[in-house]
């Protein structure tokens, strides 16, 4: 079984995977702060950037608003979504 991503574990790196976002694994009540960065590195470029564009749009209904989206340069080359929590 997958492993859920707490809003303790999620804070600790401020990060959560749009994974674990679809599949009901990730938790955030509780996070405690604003900024938070949702990640996808399933490998393919198009279909990392998808999911993390689909990932801000489901958070936007919990309060979130994209602030940056775009794709690491590591070799994962995964992709990045930045959102800020609106008060």
């Amino acid at each position: 079984m997958a492993k859920v991503e707490t809003a303790e574990t999620i804070a600790q790196t401020r990060r959560v995977s749009a994974q674990a976002l679809f599949e009901q694994r990730a938790d955030l009540n509780g996070y405690p702060f604003r900024l938070l960065a949702v990640v996808s590195h399933t490998g393919v470029v198009w279909e990392d950037m998808a999911m993390v564009m689909a990932a801000a749009e489901y958070l936007m209904q919990y309060g979130w608003e994209l602030v940056n989206i775009g794709r690491m340069t590591d070799q994962s080359g995964s992709a990045t979504a930045f959102l800020r929590r609106v008060q």
